[in-house]
Formats: structure tokens, C-alpha cells, sequence
């Protein structure tokens, strides 16, 4: 399995001292002697670059045809992988490392009460956006949006078992618009609507006392918040 550990910047780069720096590509950097292991893409890209480095003293065109072609091929390496991600046969699979996996599913749980955007979970995985859906949903197998959603609704079930709130308060402290929203979320992911749910599962006598008892009479505790 191969760990994801992409950086949000990995774009050739010319440096001051006509140095050609490419992080990404740590393992094949010896332009004399890259590792058989490399992809011919990848190691063509590197001699390019190589030559693209030698050709600043001379020419910055040059130089720049030789980056835009090393580019290309990177491009097309890189492409061959992202299919390669999302399931072709036989090809090695890309998931998020156990850091990652861990620091994301922290922060979801964490912020289930705001409004939580694809770039944050990205930037907490410290992956592009792009990647970063893609690895996730091959990690966990579910989109980004489909497993907050998911854990929005366990949130709103957990509400409703150890609270009496209203629907609306635990629409808002799930990160959810209104009631109405609740509603339609919780009716496509569990199948029933959030009240009928709520009837099902509390206990009948609880639901009873809390409709008929008085203020002296003596009610099963339950939470006013989580």
C-alpha cells in the first residue's frame, strides 16, 4: 500500500543559483545515475531538467522548452498515477497515511457544529484538494462530504437519545442550517425522518413522563446539552 505524503507545492522551481529543485522527485534526483526503479517518464523528466539547468548560462528560451517539456512528460506520469488511485487492475493504490487518516477524522469530529469545507479537511492532510478526495475516499470509501454527513447524523442520533432538546437546537449543533435541513439529511442517510426516529428509539414511558408530567414531578435525567 502507498502512503499519500504529497506536498501542495510540487512545481519545478528555478533557484537563484540556477539550481533545478524538485522536491517531489527525492528519489530519482541523481541526473548521472537515476535508480532503475524509476518510471522512463520520471527519468526522462530529470535529464530534461538537467539539461534545462545547463542552458540558463546560455539561453532562458531554451531553458524554459526544456521545463515546459519536462513538465509534460511529469503531467502525463502523474496522470497515469491518479488513474492508477482510482482502481485500475493491478496497479498499486494510494491512501492516506495513518497520521493523516487520524489528524482528519479528529478534526471532523471536532468541528461537526461549523461548517467544515473540502480545502480544510486538504489542508489538515496537508495534501491538495483534489488529492486529497481522491485518497480519501479510496481510504475510507466514501467521499470527504459523505463521511461528514455520516458523522453529522450519529451526532444528531447521539442528541436525541441523551438530551431533550429540540429538533432545531440539534439541527444548529450538528452544523446544519434548521430543522428543515436536519430533516432531509437524516431521511436520505437513515431512511426515516429525525422525529420518528427519535419516537422509535426513546423509551415510550420516558416520552410519556416528559408529556404529562408536572413540575413537581420527578423526570428520568436527561442531558440539556451534550
Amino acid at each position: 500500500m502507498e502512503l499519500c505524503t504529497q506536498s501542495n507545492a510540487s512545481s519545478p522551481e528555478i533557484t537563484g543559483d540556477s539550481g533545478v529543485q524538485v522536491p517531489f522527485l527525492s528519489p530519482w534526483r541523481d541526473t548521472a545515475d537515476p535508480t532503475p526503479r524509476a518510471p522512463a517518464a520520471l527519468r526522462s523528466a530529470i535529464r530534461l531538467l538537467g539539461e534545462a539547468d545547463r542552458a540558463l548560462s546560455v539561453s532562458h528560451d531554451d531553458a524554459r522548452r526544456l521545463i515546459a517539456r519536462a513538465m509534460a512528460l511529469l503531467q502525463v506520469e502523474s496522470d497515469s498515477r491518479n488513474r492508477t488511485a482510482d482502481g485500475e487492475p493491478g496497479a498499486v493504490r494510494c491512501r492516506l497515511a495513518p497520521w493523516q487518516l487520524k489528524r482528519v477524522m479528529r478534526f471532523i469530529d471536532a468541528n461537526l457544529g461549523t461548517k467544515v469545507g473540502p480545502q480544510h479537511l486538504a489542508d489538515v492532510a496537508r495534501l491538495s484538494t483534489s488529492h486529497f478526495a481522491r485518497v480519501f475516499r479510496l481510504t475510507v470509501g466514501k467521499s470527504p462530504y459523505a463521511y461528514l454527513l455520516q458523522r453529522r447524523m450519529e451526532r444528531a442520533k447521539e442528541m436525541m437519545l441523551e438530551t431533550d432538546l429540540p429538533l432545531v437546537q440539534i439541527a444548529l449543533d450538528c452544523g446544519l442550517a434548521d430543522q428543515a435541513h436536519l430533516t432531509k439529511l437524516f431521511t436520505r442517510v437513515v431512511g426515516i425522518g429525525p422525529a420518528a426516529w427519535r419516537r422509535v428509539h426513546v423509551p415510550r414511558d420516558l416520552i410519556l413522563q416528559e408529556a404529562m408530567c408536572g413540575d413537581g414531578c420527578h423526570r428520568p435525567e436527561r442531558s440539556r446539552s451534550r
